[in-house]
């Protein structure tokens, strides 16, 4: 752990000459991270290959799932030992380690990049967070998946009514499907980088970057795009204007993450040598938010309280005992 931490190179963006090297570094970081995952992605895919054409293929004489389609084996059909689970881990195991690969070349974070965002965040009183927590859910998910497929290659489950055996084959053929995809909707919508504001409250981390040399200076060779949690639906007309306004007088970036996307996020882009006041400006347009929309609320409580005076009084409330959204501990620094 000591030898790793003394590989990871101090970013230093004070100036033209700093920031150009500090780029290149990163630059250099992200290839071999790349090129590392590669050679993961085409072992995996080598040692299934193999799998599948020296070990199961000679014994298949039929549907490796055919059990659980059908309930039985055909007849006179060689069955391979463990034929489900075997089979079954590989192919679950590939892919999600595939696309885990995919979304970490993706996301482009590299170590020295880690450590300077640490830095930047801690030394403004806040905590810069990996959350990758798809791993532990496959796993789990996972594990249940092989222990079941075990007991069928044992013939440690069976049954003999037949509309049992069909309600249990449809029910777990359904949860072999979710074991795999739940997981993989998991990296793409819950493994990120992102700076904890509060409790449930983050700030999202994403890069941007060239990785082709320039000979000149471009001081946005790295860009840091901060995108918050979300804020209101798209089709809430009230909040959608509060948030055009606090855009606009904070001058946000209007577009959202994705066009797609039901719910309206701020975003702001910042580059490493003005990160701290780039993410002050969003910290303090989550604060409007908060007081803004909050406020908003207060009069649609009233308007129905008094309104109707038998409807529920807190129908519409604040979060019941929590202070204002942001702590500004830098602002005295």
């Amino acid at each position: 752990m000591r030898n790793s931490l003394k590989r990871i190179t101090e970013l230093n963006f004070e100036n033209k000459q700093d920031m150009f090297d500090s780029a290149k570094i990163i630059r250099s970081e992200y290839l071999k991270k790349a090129l590392k995952s590669i050679a993961c992605i085409i072992a995996i895919l080598t040692l299934a290959l193999i799998y599948l054409t020296f070990v199961y293929l000679p014994y298949l004489n039929s549907n490796s799932f055919n059990y659980l389609i059908s309930g039985k084996y055909p007849l006179g059909s060689n069955i391979f030992p463990l034929d489900l689970t075997l089979n079954w881990s590989l192919l679950s195991t590939s892919i999600f380690l595939i696309i885990y690969l995919l979304r970490a070349i993706y996301l482009k974070f590299t170590p020295s990049l880690i450590r300077y965002i640490e830095r930047e965040t801690k030394h403004i009183g806040f905590e810069f967070k990996k959350k990758f927590e798809s791993m532990l859910l496959f796993i789990i998910l996972n594990v249940v998946s092989i222990v079941i497929l075990f007991f069928l290659d044992i013939k440690a489950i069976q049954f003999t009514d037949i509309y049992l055996s069909l309600l249990f084959r449809t029910t777990f053929v359904t949860y072999l499907f979710m074991s795999i995809t739940i997981p993989i909707i998991w990296i793409f919508r819950n493994d990120k980088f992102v700076i904890k504001v509060k409790e449930n409250v983050f700030i999202e981390c994403t890069l941007r970057y060239s990785l082709s040399k320039k000979d000149d200076y471009d001081p946005n060779l790295v860009g840091i795009i901060l995108t918050s949690n979300r804020l209101c639906s798209r089709f809430d007309k009230s909040g959608k204007n509060i948030y055009s306004k606090i855009s606009e007088n904070r001058w946000l970036k209007k577009n959202d993450t994705s066009t797609i996307s039901p719910y309206l996020h701020f975003q702001e882009f910042s580059v490493p040598y003005n990160f701290q006041k780039q993410f002050l400006n969003i910290t303090l347009a989550l604060n409007d938010w908060e007081n803004n929309y909050d406020s908003n609320l207060d009069l649609m409580n009233y308007y129905f309280s008094t309104s109707y005076p038998y409807s529920n009084r807190n129908l519409i409330s604040k979060y019941p005992g929590e202070d204002q959204l942001i702590y500004l501990k830098f602002l005295n620094r």
